[in-house]
């Protein structure tokens, strides 16, 4: 246990489940999209369109298996269309528990037909045992339903977030579930939501039936009564950015001129601008306090990390005056920075952006117990023990 880690046992990896990684490989051996898996102690969740698979770090053996009722939408390959989302860690009534989202076919009685739900499930962290489903019928959209994506975009004091949409985007449904009773309090639709902090969930509410009149918005976590409604927009996306701040980016719809900028998720007001050199690039929440973000810059690689509090920029890569590029960051967490450069993995400070020992690895993932990165030839996704 080490928190957070310094080094990993690269020489002692085990390999984790194909489910954890199909379809999300390019042909290069990197990864296109983000691993659908949850750390939670020595245990690694992984979702997948017909399964939640809990994973022993240690050992890398499944532990527990968890399916939904349905008949899954999805086989769990790497031929699926549609990839699940990440597992979702929350605390309710004192328990820790694993919420995962399925998109099902629901069988017909009678003269009733078929309908296409969403299944959740809720998984004790501990013991990989069900605790509750629960079935959310989403509207008809004009027969998409086999085009149907779900993830949990959060959760927060009890309550989870979980979105429901098409996969073009045009239509969008979010639901606020107790996570202690397993009741749906509330439905907010044609709102495809993408961030919950700060007692609100934030995202994008869909004006129109095309998905093209958009305006970043806001609304209350526990009654989905609405807080806030930007301006008139295209484009727009929204990311968390740590327990106080989103991020919202998208176009002025007048204008056309874009906009990336940390808001507060109550009232929509605008904390910080993003460095302009960062347009487009991906954050991670250390979550402790730092915000660090990595992507092409409009020269180079570029890499930054940012206080969750205020948005000051704390520190930010390349440095031409002290001779510093900047590294692809792959996460981090608790104050610490993993990724890799020409020369291979790197770790720096959060807080500081300071170089710091060479971990041995790059991890996707990470916590006390565990690193998840690819192995050297970018075809498997390797579990390492942390070491230091």
């Amino acid at each position: 246990m080490h928190d957070p880690p310094t080094t990993f046992a690269v020489g002692h990896g085990s390999m984790m489940p194909e489910t954890a990684v199909a379809g999300r490989l390019s042909v290069a051996g990197t990864l296109k999209s983000d691993l659908p898996v949850a750390l939670y102690r020595g245990t690694a969740f992984v979702a997948s369109t017909d399964r939640l698979q809990a994973v022993d770090t240690a050992t890398g053996q499944i532990t527990a298996t968890v399916r939904p009722q349905g008949k899954p939408v999805g086989s769990g390959s790497e031929w699926d269309t549609v990839l699940a989302s990440a597992p979702v860690l929350a605390t309710a009534q004192g328990t820790e528990m694993v919420i995962t989202p399925f998109v099902v076919r629901q069988t017909g009685t009678g003269t009733r037909a078929d309908h296409t739900v969403v299944e959740i499930t809720a998984v004790n962290a501990t013991t990989g045992r069900l605790i509750w489903r629960l079935t959310l019928r989403p509207p008809h959209w004009d027969d998409v339903y086999s085009d149907l994506r779900t993830s949990v975009v959060g959760a927060e004091g009890g309550v989870a977030v979980v979105r429901v949409s098409t996969q073009s985007g045009d239509h969008a449904m979010a639901y606020g579930i107790d996570l202690g009773t397993s009741r749906r309090t509330w439905a907010v639709g044609q709102f495809q939501a993408g961030a919950v902090a700060g007692g609100s969930v934030v995202g994008t509410a869909l004006d129109d039936n095309v998905g093209i009149d958009q305006r970043p918005a806001g609304f209350d976590l526990t009654s989905g009564r609405l807080r806030w409604r930007g301006e008139h927009s295209t484009d727009v996306g929204t990311a968390p950015a740590g327990p106080r701040l989103v991020r919202v980016a998208g176009r002025d719809y007048d204008s056309g001129d874009a906009y990336d900028r940390l808001v507060d998720p109550g009232s929509g007001r605008t904390v910080r601008t993003m460095p302009a050199d960062l347009a487009g690039a991906g954050c991670t929440y250390d979550e402790r306090s730092t915000l660090v973000c990595s992507g092409k810059g409009t020269r180079s690689q570029t890499a930054c990390g940012l206080d969750t509090s205020t948005g000051k920029v704390l520190w930010q890569l390349p440095d031409r005056r002290a001779d510093r590029i900047a590294p692809v960051i792959t996460t981090a967490w608790h104050g610490r920075v993993y990724g890799t450069t020409d020369h291979g993995p790197v770790a720096l400070d959060a807080r500081t952006g300071k170089d710091l020992p060479n971990p041995g690895a790059a991890p996707f993932l990470v916590n006390e117990s565990a690193g998840l990165a690819l192995d050297k030839g970018g075809s498997n996704l390797i579990v390492y023990p942390t070491s230091g």
